[in-house]
Protein backbone atom coordinates (compact mmCIF):
# COMPACT_ATOMS: atom_id res chain seq x y z
CA UNK A 1 0.00 0.00 0.00
CA UNK A 2 1.59 3.27 -1.13
CA UNK A 3 0.37 5.21 1.92
CA UNK A 4 2.15 2.78 4.25
CA UNK A 5 5.23 2.88 2.05
CA UNK A 6 5.37 6.67 2.20
CA UNK A 7 4.87 6.70 5.96
CA UNK A 8 7.60 4.13 6.49
CA UNK A 9 9.96 6.20 4.33
CA UNK A 10 9.30 9.42 6.28
CA UNK A 11 10.86 9.85 9.71
CA UNK A 12 8.64 12.18 11.69
CA UNK A 13 11.51 13.71 13.67
CA UNK A 14 13.30 14.61 10.46
CA UNK A 15 10.10 15.95 8.90
CA UNK A 16 9.05 18.12 11.84
CA UNK A 17 12.65 19.22 12.36
CA UNK A 18 12.53 20.89 8.95
CA UNK A 19 9.89 23.28 10.28
CA UNK A 20 11.08 23.95 13.80
CA UNK A 21 13.84 23.34 16.32
CA UNK A 22 13.44 20.13 18.30
CA UNK A 23 15.40 19.19 21.38
CA UNK A 24 15.63 15.68 22.78
CA UNK A 25 13.67 15.09 25.98
CA UNK A 26 14.13 11.49 27.04
CA UNK A 27 12.62 9.16 24.45
CA UNK A 28 10.88 12.01 22.63
CA UNK A 29 11.67 15.44 21.20
CA UNK A 30 10.18 18.76 22.28
CA UNK A 31 9.74 22.21 20.77
CA UNK A 32 7.43 25.20 20.51
CA UNK A 33 4.16 24.22 18.89
CA UNK A 34 3.85 25.45 15.28
CA UNK A 35 0.05 25.49 15.57
CA UNK A 36 -0.48 27.92 18.44
CA UNK A 37 1.39 30.60 20.35
CA UNK A 38 3.25 29.39 23.42
CA UNK A 39 6.31 30.31 25.44
CA UNK A 40 6.97 26.95 27.10
CA UNK A 41 7.42 23.99 24.72
CA UNK A 42 4.48 21.59 24.88
CA UNK A 43 4.87 20.05 21.42
CA UNK A 44 6.21 16.50 21.51
CA UNK A 45 7.41 14.21 18.74
CA UNK A 46 7.56 10.49 19.52
CA UNK A 47 9.95 8.66 17.17
CA UNK A 48 9.01 5.18 18.41
CA UNK A 49 5.33 5.75 17.63
CA UNK A 50 6.02 8.10 14.68
CA UNK A 51 3.45 10.54 16.06
CA UNK A 52 3.36 14.09 17.37
CA UNK A 53 1.26 15.61 20.10
CA UNK A 54 0.88 19.13 21.48
CA UNK A 55 -0.24 19.07 25.09
CA UNK A 56 -1.17 22.72 24.81
CA UNK A 57 -3.58 22.96 21.87
CA UNK A 58 -4.20 19.22 21.45
CA UNK A 59 -3.03 18.88 17.84
CA UNK A 60 -1.69 15.42 17.13
CA UNK A 61 -1.29 12.73 14.52
CA UNK A 62 1.22 11.20 12.13
CA UNK A 63 3.38 12.57 9.32
CA UNK A 64 0.34 13.08 7.07
CA UNK A 65 -1.59 14.92 9.78
CA UNK A 66 1.37 17.19 10.46
CA UNK A 67 1.77 18.20 6.82
CA UNK A 68 -1.99 18.70 6.42
CA UNK A 69 -2.11 21.02 9.42
CA UNK A 70 1.15 22.86 8.79
CA UNK A 71 0.65 23.39 5.05
CA UNK A 72 -3.17 23.58 5.11
CA UNK A 73 -3.33 20.74 2.58
CA UNK A 74 -5.88 18.09 1.79
CA UNK A 75 -4.87 14.52 2.50
CA UNK A 76 -4.23 13.91 -1.20
CA UNK A 77 -1.94 16.95 -1.39
CA UNK A 78 -0.08 15.87 1.76
CA UNK A 79 0.29 12.37 0.33
CA UNK A 80 1.76 13.80 -2.85
CA UNK A 81 4.13 16.13 -0.99
CA UNK A 82 5.51 13.34 1.19
CA UNK A 83 5.72 10.98 -1.79
CA UNK A 84 7.88 13.50 -3.63
CA UNK A 85 9.98 14.03 -0.53
CA UNK A 86 10.56 10.29 -0.22
CA UNK A 87 11.10 9.77 -3.95
CA UNK A 88 8.13 7.44 -4.22
CA UNK A 89 6.13 7.75 -7.47
CA UNK A 90 2.36 8.06 -7.31
CA UNK A 91 0.92 6.24 -10.29
CA UNK A 92 -2.61 7.58 -10.12
CA UNK A 93 -4.19 10.98 -9.77
CA UNK A 94 -7.56 11.66 -8.27
CA UNK A 95 -9.98 14.34 -9.33
CA UNK A 96 -8.85 16.37 -6.33
CA UNK A 97 -5.33 16.39 -7.76
CA UNK A 98 -6.54 17.84 -11.03
CA UNK A 99 -8.85 20.49 -9.59
CA UNK A 100 -6.25 23.25 -9.97
CA UNK A 101 -2.69 24.19 -9.07
CA UNK A 102 -1.97 23.57 -5.43
CA UNK A 103 1.04 24.33 -3.28
CA UNK A 104 3.06 21.43 -4.60
CA UNK A 105 2.33 22.42 -8.19
CA UNK A 106 3.62 25.92 -7.48
CA UNK A 107 6.67 24.57 -5.65
CA UNK A 108 7.54 22.41 -8.68
CA UNK A 109 7.21 25.23 -11.19
CA UNK A 110 9.24 27.51 -8.91
CA UNK A 111 11.96 24.87 -8.81
CA UNK A 112 11.90 24.71 -12.60
CA UNK A 113 12.16 28.52 -12.84
CA UNK A 114 15.06 28.51 -10.39
CA UNK A 115 16.97 26.13 -12.65
CA UNK A 116 16.39 28.48 -15.57
CA UNK A 117 17.51 31.53 -13.58
CA UNK A 118 20.64 29.71 -12.44
CA UNK A 119 21.51 28.64 -15.98
CA UNK A 120 21.10 32.22 -17.19
CA UNK A 121 23.23 33.54 -14.32
CA UNK A 122 26.06 31.15 -15.22
CA UNK A 123 25.81 31.77 -18.99
CA UNK A 124 27.15 34.57 -21.13
CA UNK A 125 23.95 36.62 -20.69
CA UNK A 126 24.51 36.65 -16.92
CA UNK A 127 27.81 38.52 -16.97
CA UNK A 128 26.25 41.78 -15.74
CA UNK A 129 24.58 39.91 -12.87
CA UNK A 130 27.84 38.26 -11.88
CA UNK A 131 29.64 41.60 -12.06
CA UNK A 132 27.06 43.15 -9.71
CA UNK A 133 27.46 40.30 -7.24
CA UNK A 134 31.25 40.70 -7.34
CA UNK A 135 30.99 44.47 -6.78
CA UNK A 136 28.89 43.86 -3.69
CA UNK A 137 31.66 41.61 -2.36
CA UNK A 138 29.58 38.42 -2.34
CA UNK A 139 31.80 35.37 -2.71
CA UNK A 140 30.98 32.91 -5.54
CA UNK A 141 30.35 30.12 -3.06
CA UNK A 142 27.79 32.27 -1.23
CA UNK A 143 26.05 33.10 -4.50
CA UNK A 144 25.86 29.38 -5.20
CA UNK A 145 24.73 28.53 -1.67
CA UNK A 146 21.87 31.02 -1.80
CA UNK A 147 21.03 30.05 -5.39
CA UNK A 148 21.37 33.53 -6.90
CA UNK A 149 20.06 33.60 -10.47
CA UNK A 150 19.33 36.02 -13.31
CA UNK A 151 16.13 36.89 -15.18
CA UNK A 152 16.81 37.99 -18.77
CA UNK A 153 16.01 41.48 -19.97
CA UNK A 154 13.21 40.11 -22.10
CA UNK A 155 9.45 40.53 -22.34
CA UNK A 156 8.56 36.83 -22.37
CA UNK A 157 11.73 34.71 -22.32
CA UNK A 158 10.68 32.71 -19.26
CA UNK A 159 7.16 32.23 -20.62
CA UNK A 160 8.58 30.88 -23.88
CA UNK A 161 10.84 28.48 -21.98
CA UNK A 162 7.83 27.29 -20.02
CA UNK A 163 5.81 26.64 -23.17
CA UNK A 164 8.74 24.70 -24.63
CA UNK A 165 8.75 22.61 -21.43
CA UNK A 166 4.98 22.09 -21.68
CA UNK A 167 4.24 24.22 -18.63
CA UNK A 168 0.98 26.10 -19.03
CA UNK A 169 0.66 29.86 -18.73
CA UNK A 170 -2.06 29.42 -16.11
CA UNK A 171 0.35 27.57 -13.79
CA UNK A 172 3.05 30.18 -14.39
CA UNK A 173 0.55 32.90 -13.55
CA UNK A 174 -0.61 31.08 -10.41
CA UNK A 175 3.03 30.96 -9.25
CA UNK A 176 3.48 34.68 -9.94
CA UNK A 177 6.14 34.08 -12.59
CA UNK A 178 4.11 35.74 -15.36
CA UNK A 179 1.41 38.38 -15.37
CA UNK A 180 -1.72 38.57 -17.45
CA UNK A 181 -1.85 41.29 -20.11
CA UNK A 182 0.26 42.72 -22.88
CA UNK A 183 0.42 41.92 -26.56
CA UNK A 184 0.70 38.15 -26.18
CA UNK A 185 -1.66 37.62 -23.26
CA UNK A 186 1.09 37.14 -20.64
CA UNK A 187 4.53 38.55 -19.90
CA UNK A 188 7.36 37.73 -17.50
CA UNK A 189 7.08 39.18 -14.00
CA UNK A 190 10.86 39.43 -13.52
CA UNK A 191 12.96 41.05 -16.26
CA UNK A 192 16.64 42.06 -16.08
CA UNK A 193 16.86 41.26 -12.38
CA UNK A 194 19.21 39.48 -10.05
CA UNK A 195 17.06 36.68 -8.67
CA UNK A 196 16.99 35.51 -5.04
CA UNK A 197 14.97 32.33 -4.43
CA UNK A 198 12.92 32.46 -1.22
CA UNK A 199 13.05 29.04 0.39
CA UNK A 200 10.97 27.86 3.33
CA UNK A 201 12.12 25.67 6.20
CA UNK A 202 11.31 22.50 4.28
CA UNK A 203 13.51 23.44 1.33
CA UNK A 204 10.70 24.39 -1.05
CA UNK A 205 11.13 27.46 -3.23
CA UNK A 206 7.99 29.42 -2.39
CA UNK A 207 8.75 32.64 -4.27
CA UNK A 208 11.43 34.98 -5.59
CA UNK A 209 12.90 38.39 -4.94
CA UNK A 210 14.41 40.29 -7.84
CA UNK A 211 16.87 43.23 -7.69
CA UNK A 212 16.84 45.36 -10.82
CA UNK A 213 20.07 45.61 -12.81
CA UNK A 214 18.71 48.47 -14.89
CA UNK A 215 16.92 51.74 -14.23
CA UNK A 216 13.59 50.27 -13.11
CA UNK A 217 12.21 52.55 -10.35
CA UNK A 218 11.11 49.42 -8.48
CA UNK A 219 14.53 48.53 -7.11
CA UNK A 220 13.32 45.30 -5.55
CA UNK A 221 10.37 43.19 -6.64
CA UNK A 222 8.95 40.16 -4.84
CA UNK A 223 6.67 37.42 -6.09
CA UNK A 224 3.00 38.34 -5.64
CA UNK A 225 0.96 36.63 -2.96
CA UNK A 226 0.06 33.07 -3.96
CA UNK A 227 -1.35 30.05 -2.16
CA UNK A 228 2.28 29.19 -1.41
CA UNK A 229 3.85 32.58 -0.72
CA UNK A 230 3.10 35.64 1.41
CA UNK A 231 5.91 38.10 2.06
CA UNK A 232 4.29 39.12 5.34
CA UNK A 233 4.68 35.64 6.80
CA UNK A 234 8.03 34.48 5.39
CA UNK A 235 11.66 35.53 5.66
CA UNK A 236 14.67 35.12 3.39
CA UNK A 237 17.39 32.67 4.42
CA UNK A 238 15.36 30.65 6.93
CA UNK A 239 16.29 27.31 5.37
CA UNK A 240 19.99 28.07 5.92
CA UNK A 241 19.64 29.89 9.25
CA UNK A 242 17.26 27.78 11.31
CA UNK A 243 19.88 25.38 12.73
CA UNK A 244 22.34 28.22 13.34
CA UNK A 245 19.65 30.07 15.30
CA UNK A 246 19.37 27.17 17.71
CA UNK A 247 23.16 26.98 18.07
CA UNK A 248 23.68 30.74 18.49
CA UNK A 249 20.60 31.17 20.68
CA UNK A 250 19.43 34.15 18.64
CA UNK A 251 18.23 35.31 15.25
CA UNK A 252 19.60 38.40 13.54
CA UNK A 253 17.00 40.14 11.37
CA UNK A 254 18.08 42.46 8.56
CA UNK A 255 16.17 44.14 5.75
CA UNK A 256 18.01 43.22 2.56
CA UNK A 257 18.88 40.09 0.64
CA UNK A 258 22.52 41.11 0.26
CA UNK A 259 22.69 42.09 3.94
CA UNK A 260 21.59 38.57 4.86
CA UNK A 261 23.99 36.86 2.45
CA UNK A 262 26.94 38.96 3.59
CA UNK A 263 26.16 38.22 7.24
CA UNK A 264 26.30 34.50 6.46
CA UNK A 265 29.54 35.06 4.55
CA UNK A 266 31.12 36.59 7.67
CA UNK A 267 29.97 33.81 9.97
CA UNK A 268 26.61 35.12 11.21
CA UNK A 269 24.67 32.13 9.94
CA UNK A 270 21.70 32.90 12.19
CA UNK A 271 20.69 35.86 9.99
CA UNK A 272 17.45 36.19 8.03
CA UNK A 273 15.90 39.08 6.13
CA UNK A 274 12.39 40.45 5.91
CA UNK A 275 11.01 40.68 2.39
CA UNK A 276 10.55 44.39 1.89
CA UNK A 277 7.85 44.66 4.54
CA UNK A 278 7.71 45.85 8.10
CA UNK A 279 8.19 43.24 10.80
CA UNK A 280 4.88 41.46 11.34
CA UNK A 281 3.41 39.29 14.07
CA UNK A 282 3.63 36.38 11.65
CA UNK A 283 7.38 36.97 11.28
CA UNK A 284 7.79 37.02 15.05
CA UNK A 285 5.71 33.87 15.43
CA UNK A 286 7.76 32.12 12.75
CA UNK A 287 11.09 32.98 14.36
CA UNK A 288 9.90 32.02 17.85
CA UNK A 289 9.85 28.42 16.70
CA UNK A 290 13.64 28.53 16.55
CA UNK A 291 14.78 31.02 19.19
CA UNK A 292 13.57 33.37 21.94
CA UNK A 293 16.09 36.14 21.17
CA UNK A 294 16.00 38.54 18.24
CA UNK A 295 18.56 41.13 17.25
CA UNK A 296 17.01 43.62 14.83
CA UNK A 297 19.82 45.06 12.71
CA UNK A 298 18.60 47.88 10.49
CA UNK A 299 20.19 50.63 8.45
CA UNK A 300 21.05 53.84 10.28
CA UNK A 301 19.04 56.00 7.89
CA UNK A 302 15.57 57.34 8.63
CA UNK A 303 13.81 54.48 6.85
CA UNK A 304 15.76 51.98 8.93
CA UNK A 305 14.80 53.76 12.11
CA UNK A 306 11.12 53.70 11.16
CA UNK A 307 11.35 50.01 10.36
CA UNK A 308 12.97 49.25 13.71
CA UNK A 309 10.37 51.34 15.54
CA UNK A 310 7.52 49.40 13.93
CA UNK A 311 9.22 46.12 14.75
CA UNK A 312 9.42 46.82 18.49
CA UNK A 313 5.72 46.50 19.26
CA UNK A 314 5.36 43.36 17.18
CA UNK A 315 8.28 41.55 18.74
CA UNK A 316 7.62 42.69 22.31
CA UNK A 317 4.06 41.41 22.24
CA UNK A 318 5.32 38.06 20.94
CA UNK A 319 7.21 37.36 24.15
CA UNK A 320 10.64 37.65 22.50
CA UNK A 321 13.80 39.09 24.03
CA UNK A 322 14.47 41.88 21.53
CA UNK A 323 17.62 43.92 21.01
CA UNK A 324 18.00 46.63 18.39
CA UNK A 325 21.32 47.51 16.82
CA UNK A 326 22.22 49.87 14.02
CA UNK A 327 25.31 50.22 11.86
CA UNK A 328 27.09 53.60 11.66
CA UNK A 329 25.56 56.36 9.55
CA UNK A 330 25.69 55.99 5.80
CA UNK A 331 26.17 52.22 5.77
CA UNK A 332 23.98 49.19 5.43
CA UNK A 333 24.98 45.90 7.10
CA UNK A 334 26.43 44.52 3.85
CA UNK A 335 28.74 47.50 3.30
CA UNK A 336 29.66 47.71 6.97
CA UNK A 337 30.73 44.08 7.09
CA UNK A 338 33.03 44.61 4.11
CA UNK A 339 34.50 47.65 5.83
CA UNK A 340 34.75 46.53 9.46
CA UNK A 341 34.62 42.75 9.20
CA UNK A 342 33.15 40.27 11.64
CA UNK A 343 34.65 41.94 14.72
CA UNK A 344 33.19 45.28 13.72
CA UNK A 345 29.68 43.94 13.37
CA UNK A 346 30.01 41.90 16.54
CA UNK A 347 30.84 45.14 18.35
CA UNK A 348 27.74 46.78 16.85
CA UNK A 349 25.59 43.89 18.01
CA UNK A 350 27.01 44.06 21.54
CA UNK A 351 26.18 47.76 21.71
CA UNK A 352 22.56 47.09 20.83
CA UNK A 353 19.85 48.42 23.09
CA UNK A 354 16.92 46.62 24.59
CA UNK A 355 13.64 47.33 22.83
CA UNK A 356 12.24 49.44 25.67
CA UNK A 357 15.33 51.63 25.90
CA UNK A 358 15.52 51.99 22.12
CA UNK A 359 11.89 53.07 21.96
CA UNK A 360 12.38 55.55 24.81
CA UNK A 361 15.33 57.14 23.03
CA UNK A 362 13.19 57.64 19.94
CA UNK A 363 10.33 59.21 21.92
CA UNK A 364 12.66 61.39 23.98
CA UNK A 365 14.33 62.69 20.82
CA UNK A 366 10.94 63.41 19.26
CA UNK A 367 9.81 65.46 22.29
CA UNK A 368 13.24 66.99 22.81
CA UNK A 369 13.08 65.73 26.35
CA UNK A 370 15.84 66.75 28.71
CA UNK A 371 16.50 65.14 32.06
CA UNK A 372 13.83 67.33 33.64
CA UNK A 373 11.02 69.67 32.64
CA UNK A 374 7.73 69.47 30.74
CA UNK A 375 9.31 67.95 27.63
CA UNK A 376 10.38 64.89 29.59
CA UNK A 377 6.92 64.54 31.16
CA UNK A 378 5.24 64.69 27.74
CA UNK A 379 7.70 62.13 26.42
CA UNK A 380 7.02 59.77 29.35
CA UNK A 381 3.25 60.12 28.88
CA UNK A 382 3.52 59.39 25.16
CA UNK A 383 5.79 56.44 25.84
CA UNK A 384 3.52 54.93 28.46
CA UNK A 385 0.50 55.30 26.18
CA UNK A 386 2.29 53.27 23.54
CA UNK A 387 3.29 50.63 26.05
CA UNK A 388 -0.23 50.49 27.46
CA UNK A 389 -1.54 49.86 23.96
CA UNK A 390 0.78 46.87 23.62
CA UNK A 391 -0.21 45.57 27.06
CA UNK A 392 -3.89 46.10 26.26
CA UNK A 393 -3.74 43.61 23.45
CA UNK A 394 -3.63 40.90 26.06
CA UNK A 395 -0.63 39.07 24.66
CA UNK A 396 1.78 40.05 27.44
CA UNK A 397 1.21 37.94 30.54
CA UNK A 398 1.43 39.38 34.11
CA UNK A 399 4.93 38.01 34.69
CA UNK A 400 6.26 39.52 31.49
CA UNK A 401 4.49 42.77 32.30
CA UNK A 402 6.26 42.89 35.65
CA UNK A 403 9.62 42.35 33.99
CA UNK A 404 8.87 45.08 31.46
CA UNK A 405 7.89 47.54 34.18
CA UNK A 406 11.10 46.82 36.10
CA UNK A 407 13.15 47.40 32.95
CA UNK A 408 11.22 50.55 32.24
CA UNK A 409 11.85 51.82 35.75
CA UNK A 410 15.59 51.62 35.17
CA UNK A 411 15.36 53.30 31.76
CA UNK A 412 13.19 56.21 32.91
CA UNK A 413 14.43 56.58 36.47
CA UNK A 414 10.83 56.37 37.75
CA UNK A 415 9.72 54.03 40.58
CA UNK A 416 8.26 50.80 39.26
CA UNK A 417 5.12 51.11 41.38
CA UNK A 418 4.35 54.53 39.92
CA UNK A 419 4.80 53.19 36.40
CA UNK A 420 2.60 50.19 37.09
CA UNK A 421 -0.17 52.37 38.47
CA UNK A 422 0.02 54.73 35.47
CA UNK A 423 -0.01 51.83 33.00
CA UNK A 424 -3.03 50.26 34.70
CA UNK A 425 -4.87 53.58 34.50
CA UNK A 426 -4.01 54.02 30.81
CA UNK A 427 -4.98 50.42 30.17
CA UNK A 428 -8.45 50.98 31.65
CA UNK A 429 -8.92 54.02 29.44
CA UNK A 430 -7.85 52.07 26.37
CA UNK A 431 -10.20 49.22 27.22
CA UNK A 432 -13.05 51.69 27.56
CA UNK A 433 -12.44 53.23 24.15
CA UNK A 434 -11.93 50.15 22.01
CA UNK A 435 -13.43 46.69 21.89
CA UNK A 436 -11.37 43.98 23.42
CA UNK A 437 -9.43 41.92 20.94
CA UNK A 438 -10.71 38.42 20.70
CA UNK A 439 -8.29 35.58 20.25
CA UNK A 440 -8.99 33.66 17.11
CA UNK A 441 -8.73 29.94 17.27
CA UNK A 442 -7.14 28.36 14.24
CA UNK A 443 -8.94 25.48 12.62
CA UNK A 444 -5.92 23.32 13.24
CA UNK A 445 -6.15 23.93 16.99
CA UNK A 446 -9.94 23.62 17.31
CA UNK A 447 -11.14 20.27 18.69
CA UNK A 448 -13.83 18.25 16.97
CA UNK A 449 -17.30 19.35 17.96
CA UNK A 450 -18.39 17.19 20.84
CA UNK A 451 -21.42 15.06 20.19
CA UNK A 452 -23.98 14.87 22.99
CA UNK A 453 -23.03 11.48 24.38
CA UNK A 454 -24.44 9.90 27.50
CA UNK A 455 -21.34 8.65 29.30
CA UNK A 456 -22.18 6.26 32.08
CA UNK A 457 -19.93 3.71 33.71
CA UNK A 458 -20.48 1.30 30.84
CA UNK A 459 -19.48 3.83 28.18
CA UNK A 460 -16.50 4.88 30.25
CA UNK A 461 -15.38 1.27 30.34
CA UNK A 462 -15.60 1.03 26.54
CA UNK A 463 -13.58 4.22 26.08
CA UNK A 464 -11.06 3.02 28.65
CA UNK A 465 -10.49 -0.17 26.68
CA UNK A 466 -9.73 1.89 23.58
CA UNK A 467 -7.31 4.06 25.53
CA UNK A 468 -5.52 1.02 26.95
CA UNK A 469 -5.25 -0.83 23.63
CA UNK A 470 -3.75 2.21 21.93
CA UNK A 471 -0.91 1.98 24.46
CA UNK A 472 -0.76 -1.76 25.13
CA UNK A 473 -2.18 -3.69 22.14
CA UNK A 474 -0.86 -6.93 23.64
CA UNK A 475 -3.83 -6.92 26.03
CA UNK A 476 -6.32 -7.29 23.18
CA UNK A 477 -6.73 -11.10 23.62
CA UNK A 478 -8.13 -10.45 27.11
CA UNK A 479 -11.09 -8.48 25.74
CA UNK A 480 -11.32 -9.92 22.23
CA UNK A 481 -14.36 -12.03 22.99
CA UNK A 482 -16.43 -9.32 24.64
CA UNK A 483 -15.33 -5.92 23.40
CA UNK A 484 -17.84 -4.62 20.86
CA UNK A 485 -16.61 -1.31 19.39
CA UNK A 486 -19.97 -0.56 17.75
CA UNK A 487 -21.47 -0.25 21.24
CA UNK A 488 -19.56 3.00 21.75
CA UNK A 489 -22.09 5.81 21.54
CA UNK A 490 -19.56 8.55 20.86
CA UNK A 491 -19.81 8.86 17.09
CA UNK A 492 -16.24 10.20 16.94
CA UNK A 493 -14.64 7.34 18.83
CA UNK A 494 -16.67 4.43 17.45
CA UNK A 495 -15.00 4.43 13.99
CA UNK A 496 -11.59 4.53 15.67
CA UNK A 497 -12.49 1.55 17.84
CA UNK A 498 -13.78 -0.41 14.84
CA UNK A 499 -10.55 0.17 12.90
CA UNK A 500 -8.45 -0.56 15.99
CA UNK A 501 -10.13 -3.92 16.53
CA UNK A 502 -9.82 -4.76 12.84
CA UNK A 503 -6.08 -4.11 12.96
CA UNK A 504 -5.56 -6.06 16.19
CA UNK A 505 -7.50 -9.05 14.87
CA UNK A 506 -5.31 -9.16 11.75
CA UNK A 507 -2.36 -10.31 13.84
CA UNK A 508 -0.06 -7.77 12.18
CA UNK A 509 2.25 -5.71 14.40
CA UNK A 510 0.30 -2.67 15.58
CA UNK A 511 1.52 0.89 15.10
CA UNK A 512 -0.61 3.81 16.21
CA UNK A 513 0.60 5.75 13.17
CA UNK A 514 -0.98 3.04 10.97
CA UNK A 515 -4.29 3.56 12.74
CA UNK A 516 -4.06 7.34 12.27
CA UNK A 517 -3.29 6.73 8.62
CA UNK A 518 -6.62 4.98 8.11
CA UNK A 519 -8.34 8.34 8.59
CA UNK A 520 -7.66 11.16 6.15
CA UNK A 521 -8.84 13.94 8.45
CA UNK A 522 -6.24 15.45 10.82
CA UNK A 523 -9.02 15.77 13.39
CA UNK A 524 -8.87 11.99 13.81
CA UNK A 525 -5.13 12.21 14.31
CA UNK A 526 -5.83 14.65 17.11
CA UNK A 527 -8.53 12.48 18.67
CA UNK A 528 -6.51 9.25 18.47
CA UNK A 529 -3.53 10.90 20.15
CA UNK A 530 -5.89 12.39 22.75
CA UNK A 531 -7.14 8.91 23.60
CA UNK A 532 -3.63 7.47 23.63
CA UNK A 533 -2.37 10.28 25.88
CA UNK A 534 -5.28 9.90 28.27
CA UNK A 535 -4.56 6.20 28.64
CA UNK A 536 -0.82 6.77 28.99
CA UNK A 537 -1.30 9.34 31.74
CA UNK A 538 -3.65 7.09 33.67
CA UNK A 539 -1.32 4.08 33.31
CA UNK A 540 -2.08 0.78 35.02
CA UNK A 541 -3.13 -0.86 31.76
CA UNK A 542 -3.75 -4.31 33.17
CA UNK A 543 -5.82 -3.00 36.05
CA UNK A 544 -7.82 -0.78 33.71
CA UNK A 545 -8.68 -3.73 31.48
CA UNK A 546 -9.64 -5.81 34.53
CA UNK A 547 -11.96 -3.08 35.76
CA UNK A 548 -13.66 -2.82 32.37
CA UNK A 549 -14.34 -6.55 31.89
CA UNK A 550 -17.60 -6.87 33.89
CA UNK A 551 -19.11 -3.92 32.04
CA UNK A 552 -18.13 -5.43 28.69
CA UNK A 553 -19.65 -8.77 29.63
CA UNK A 554 -22.88 -7.14 30.77
CA UNK A 555 -23.16 -5.20 27.54
CA UNK A 556 -22.50 -8.30 25.48
CA UNK A 557 -25.16 -10.22 27.39
CA UNK A 558 -27.80 -7.54 26.89
CA UNK A 559 -27.01 -7.01 23.21
CA UNK A 560 -27.40 -10.72 22.63
CA UNK A 561 -30.77 -11.00 24.39
CA UNK A 562 -34.05 -9.81 22.94
CA UNK A 563 -36.37 -7.77 25.12
CA UNK A 564 -35.96 -4.86 27.48
CA UNK A 565 -33.16 -4.18 29.92
CA UNK A 566 -33.48 -5.19 33.56
CA UNK A 567 -35.34 -2.65 35.65
CA UNK A 568 -32.47 -1.92 38.00
CA UNK A 569 -29.61 -1.95 35.47
CA UNK A 570 -27.25 0.20 37.52
CA UNK A 571 -27.56 -2.04 40.55
CA UNK A 572 -26.92 -5.11 38.38
CA UNK A 573 -23.76 -3.59 36.88
CA UNK A 574 -22.51 -2.56 40.30
CA UNK A 575 -23.04 -6.15 41.49
CA UNK A 576 -21.00 -7.41 38.53
CA UNK A 577 -18.22 -4.99 39.39
CA UNK A 578 -18.27 -6.20 42.97
CA UNK A 579 -18.06 -9.83 41.85
CA UNK A 580 -15.17 -8.93 39.54
CA UNK A 581 -13.17 -7.80 42.57
CA UNK A 582 -13.52 -11.16 44.36
CA UNK A 583 -10.65 -13.71 44.47
CA UNK A 584 -12.37 -15.73 41.72
CA UNK A 585 -11.34 -12.99 39.29
CA UNK A 586 -7.91 -12.28 40.74
CA UNK A 587 -6.10 -13.41 37.60
CA UNK A 588 -6.32 -12.09 34.07
CA UNK A 589 -6.93 -15.61 32.81
CA UNK A 590 -9.99 -16.04 35.04
CA UNK A 591 -11.38 -12.68 34.02
CA UNK A 592 -10.87 -13.54 30.37
CA UNK A 593 -12.86 -16.79 30.87
CA UNK A 594 -15.64 -14.85 32.57
CA UNK A 595 -15.71 -12.32 29.73
CA UNK A 596 -15.92 -15.10 27.15
CA UNK A 597 -18.69 -16.80 29.08
CA UNK A 598 -16.57 -19.66 30.44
Amino acid sequence: MVKRQIRDATDIVDLVGNYMTLRRAGASFKGLCPFHEEKTPSFNVHPARQTFKCYGCGAGGDVFSFVQLKENLSFVEALRMLAERAGIPLETQTAADRSGPGKQDLARVNQWAQQVFRQQYAGSEGQAARDYVARRGIAPEMADGFGIGFALDSYDALLNRAQASRIGASLMEAAGLVKRGGRSGCYDTFRNRLMFPIVDATGRIIGFGGRTLGDDPAKYLNSPTTVLFDKGTNVFGLNLARQAMATAGRAIVVEGYTDCIMAHQFGFGETVATLGTAMTEAHASLLRRYTDRLVLLFDSDEAGQRASDRAIGVTLTSGLDVTLARVPAGKDPCDYLLLAGRDGLESVLKQGLGALEFKWNLVAREYQASSTGPGRRRAIDAYLQQLAAWLGRGVIDPIQKGLLVNQLSKVLGVPAEDLRRQLDQLGRRTAGRSPAASAETSDVARPMADAPVAVGAEQRALLQVVEVLLNEPGLFPVVQGCFEPTAIRDRRVAPIAVELVSMLRSGEPFQISDLIGRFESPEYGRLITDLQTRGERRGGYQGAIEGALPWLHSLQERRGTAGSLPADEDARLLKLAEVARTPRFSTMKARKRFCEGG
